[in-house]
C-alpha cells in the first residue's frame, strides 16, 4: 500500500513564490572528495535558512520556504547592516558553544519557550544574488569572492563566513577530533542550482539521519515516553525502522510526547506492524537521530534522538 498525501495535507510544502530560490542539498556520501577541483567547508549543525535582503527588509525562509524571520532577530539586525540594496544569502542557522562548536539541540533551546533567540547567529557560504545581479551561473570561487566582499573586513556581529579549510585524505578524522559534525565539499568551478545535487556532497563523523515518528512507547521516564517510533519512506512506503529510546531530556521528553498524543492513531501507520504496548500516531513529525549503523532487519542500531525538525516536512521523504 502506497503512503497516501492526506496524512500531510495540513503540512503541504508551499509553492515556490516569485524571486524565492529553494536551497542546493547536498548529497550524503562515505568519503570525503580528493583532488584540487573540491572546495571543503565544515559542516554546521543548525537549520538551512535562505536570507533575503531587499532595501533595508530582511526575511528568512527554511529549507521549505516557511518564513521564519521573526524567530531569528540577531540574524536580521546583521543582514540589516550589509552594504547592499538586495541579496539572496545561503546559509546556516546554529548556536555555538565556548569552543565555537555548533549544536542542534542548543539551537533547538534557543528557539524554544524562554529560549535565548538573540544567541542564534549565521555561518554564510553563498551568495545568489547581490545588487540586482544574479550569480547562480557564475562558478562556486566566483560566488564566495562577492560574498567575502559583501561582508566586508568586518561582518556584522551575529555573522560569520563559513571558512574553507584543507587537508589531505585524513581531513575527515582531524575535523571528527575538533568536535565537528562533519564535512561539506563543493565543485570550486560549480553553479548553484536548487535541489539534491551532487556538485555538493557531505560526510559525517557519526552517521545521522531524519526520520518519520509514527508513534511512541509508553515508559517511566521523561512524562512517560520510553522510545519514540521510527520509519523512514522507501519506494513511497513507510518502513519501519526501530525506536529511539536515547537521548531525550526532561525537557524534550515531555514535549516529543505531547505533540505526538495530539496526533494519535487507532491503528499503526504501517499496516500489520506490531509492537507491543505501542501508542500510533500520524506520520507527521520528522525527528533527527543519530546511530551507529543498521541491523540485519533493518532497525537501527544504537540509536539516539537529536531533536524534531521543525524544518523539515514528511513530503521531504516523497
Amino acid at each position: 500500500m502506497k503512503w497516501a498525501r492526506r496524512a500531510t495535507s495540513a503540512r503541504d510544502r508551499p509553492n515556490v513564490p516569485a524571486g524565492v530560490i529553494p536551497p542546493l542539498l547536498p548529497t550524503l556520501v562515505d568519503r570525503v572528495p580528493q583532488g584540487a577541483t573540491w572546495l571543503h567547508e565544515i559542516k554546521w549543525d543548525g537549520y538551512r535558512i535562505g536570507v533575503y535582503l531587499d532595501k533595508g527588509k530582511v526575511k528568512i525562509l527554511t529549507r521549505n520556504l516557511h518564513d521564519w524571520t521573526v524567530r531569528f532577530p540577531t540574524i536580521v539586525a546583521a543582514v540589516a547592516e550589509l552594504d547592499a540594496t538586495d541579496a539572496i544569502i545561503d546559509g546556516e542557522a546554529f548556536v555555538a558553544d565556548e569552543k565555537g562548536l555548533s549544536h542542534f539541540s542548543s539551537l533547538q533551546r534557543a528557539l524554544g519557550r524562554g529560549g535565548r533567540r538573540q544567541d542564534i547567529m549565521l555561518a554564510v557560504f553563498d551568495l545568489l544574488k547581490v545588487n540586482g545581479e544574479d550569480l547562480r551561473d557564475r562558478p562556486l570561487v566566483d560566488r564566495r569572492e562577492a560574498l567575502v566582499n559583501l561582508l566586508g573586513e568586518a561582518p556584522p556581529n551575529g555573522i560569520v563566513l563559513s571558512d574553507e579549510i584543507s587537508g589531505g585524505s585524513d581531513i575527515l578524522a582531524k575535523v571528527c577530533q575538533f568536535g565537528f559534525e562533519g564535512i561539506v565539499s563543493k565543485l570550486r568551478k560549480s553553479p548553484y542550482r536548487s535541489g539534491r545535487r551532487q556538485e555538493w556532497v557531505k560526510t559525517k563523523c557519526v552517521l545521522s539521519d531524519e526520520f518519520i515518528a509514527i508513534g511512541y512507547e509508553p515508559g517511566n521516564s521523561y512524562g512517560g515516553l520510553g522510545s519514540v517510533l521510527l520509519a523512514n519512506v522507501e519506494g513511497g512506503n513507510l518502513v519501519f525502522a526501530g525506536g529511539v529510546g536515547t537521548g531525550f531530556n526532561a525537557r524534550t521528553g515531555p514535549e516529543v510526547k505531547r505533540r505526538l498524543d495530539a496526533i494519535q492513531l487507532d491503528k499503526p501507520p504501517i499496516p500489520g506492524l506490531k509492537v507491543k504496548g505501542a501508542v500510533w500516531t500520524r506520520p507527521e513529525i520528522v525527528v533527527d537521530v543519530e546511530y551507529r549503523g543498521w541491523t540485519e532487519d533493518h532497525q537501527l542500531r544504537h540509536p539516539s534522538f537529536k531533536g524534531i525538525r521543525e524544518d523539515r516536512s514528511v513530503d521531504d521523504f516523497l
